[in-house]
């Protein structure tokens, strides 16, 4: 059920909508209030030099002159949002537009304007033909005028900050930041069963070894964005079976795949097993979309990086700059996924029993998904691969076993394949080559 929170909070959060709705709400509840209060003891309470609207038709005119002037400053707003959105899809890639659609910063500011506007024509509308002078609403007014003189510094720093926000470095440095979060948000859920899979080595089944009458199926096609693995180990415990998940977030299924299998937990068979119903049970806490969600999809927070390297070093872009600071950024990131040792976890109940297997992020699957197409996209850019056989170097010295230091070895011996095959200078090559001499080094220090 949590991860079923997180996803609808994350396509909230990422919308351009939500929170200028609940602007809109509040401008409406302070249209309400404003109007509704008796103004002539606060009025009388003002210093002098303070302006006082004598007749509602000023009062109507100045509210209506500041909500046309309003109603063109979020239309600019919006225009200048869709130019940076476009600007940004092209240069960094498409996937990027929701980190700039999801900035509390963009939806504040343009919630602000619509907020505003809702006030003033709750305003409007709740003054309707009053004309007496003690029905002037002074502080409705004032209020307005308050809202604009906010909206105007708003403006102000609603363009400073996305002009901010187009440059590389900040998206790349939100994009890292976000990616971390993920990490150490999937560190503390998944704990126990890292440790269980460190104790006890689990295995999946291959697909093809599961029979039709054990299979879990996609219910539909798209992107596995999370499974709930608590409730699937209820699930488990409640039929007395044993739950095996052949996939992982991120990971793309057909509708009737094979995407797990139903045991009983004493290998004896299935046949005392109401197939149908642990089916329908299981498939509950799988969740199914159209597009891979961040909060649970560790890999798909990495691509994001990934993408933005691909696209600096297209021949069309030519940027390596870029790139090398995301090299740079992902190295950052990935301490935080040594702690993910193996790629199977393992779900007990409380007597201590199997319950469930599904597949943890892995380091070495998350260095591969980081490095494998930036490797492959600049074979050729010494200027490229330096940076990526420094940050191996540096993680190298972190690493918390035997087993982590061969897959950097790895990565390593590929940009010294890499270098010898595709560089043609001899010294931008043997740069290369030493760079991965030193990394090999150290795996036997």
């Amino acid at each position: 059920m949590f991860q079923r929170f997180i996803r609808i909070w994350e396509f909230l959060s990422h919308s351009l909508w939500f929170t200028p709705l609940l602007y809109a709400f509040g401008g409406v509840i302070l249209a309400l209030l404003s109007v509704r209060v008796t103004d002539a003891d606060i009025a009388a309470s003002l210093p002098d030099f303070w302006p006082q609207f004598s007749t509602t038709e000023t009062a109507r005119d100045l509210i209506s002159t500041l909500l046309a002037t309003l109603v063109t400053m979020t239309t600019f707003a919006l225009s200048i949002t869709m130019v940076v959105l476009t600007l940004a899809a092209g240069s960094l890639g498409p996937r990027t537009i929701r980190n700039f659609m999801g900035d509390p910063k963009t939806q504040n500011a343009i919630g602000c304007f619509v907020g505003s506007i809702l006030f003033f024509i709750g305003v409007l509308v709740i003054m309707g033909g009053a004309t007496q002078p003690d029905q002037v609403p002074q502080i409705a007014t004032m209020s307005a005028i308050g809202l604009f003189v906010v909206c105007l510094f708003v403006l102000i720093l609603f363009v400073h900050n996305l002009g901010r926000s187009i440059v590389a470095d900040q998206v790349i440095h939100r994009v890292g930041s976000n990616l971390e979060d993920t990490i150490s948000s999937a560190l503390d859920t998944l704990k126990s069963p890292i440790e269980a899979a460190q104790k006890d080595h689990c295995t999946l089944p291959e697909s093809t070894d599961i029979n039709d009458v054990s299979a879990i199926i996609a219910a539909k096609s798209g992107y596995v964005q999370g499974l709930d693995y608590d409730h699937l180990r209820d699930v488990a415990i409640k039929h007395d079976i044993t739950i095996a998940l052949i996939v992982h977030a991120g990971q793309h299924v057909i509708k009737g795949e094979t995407i797990g299998e139903i045991k009983s937990p004493d290998d004896e068979g299935a046949s005392n097993i109401d197939m149908s119903a642990c089916q329908e049970d299981t498939a509950k806490h799988i969740m199914i979309g159209n597009q891979r969600t961040e909060m649970l999809d560790i890999e798909f927070a990495l691509r994001q990086l990934v993408e933005i390297a691909l696209r600096a070093l297209s021949p069309g872009i030519n940027d390596p700059f870029t790139a090398i600071a995301v090299i740079y950024r992902l190295g950052r990131a990935l301490p935080k996924a040594m702690s993910f040792h193996y790629p199977v976890g393992l779900w007990k109940d409380d007597d201590d029993q199997n319950r469930l297997y599904g597949y943890l992020p892995d380091f070495g699957g998350m260095l591969g998904a980081a490095f494998n197409q930036i490797r492959q996209a600049a074979t050729a850019k010494p200027d490229v691969l330096l940076p990526m056989a420094e940050v191996l170097e540096s993680l190298i010295g972190l690493t918390e076993n035997t087993e982590q230091r061969d897959i950097l070895c790895r990565h390593a011996k590929l940009i010294g394949h890499a270098a010898a095959r595709d560089i043609p200078e001899a010294s931008d090559r043997q740069a290369v080559e030493r760079a991965v001499k030193c990394i090999l080094r150290k795996r036997t220090a």
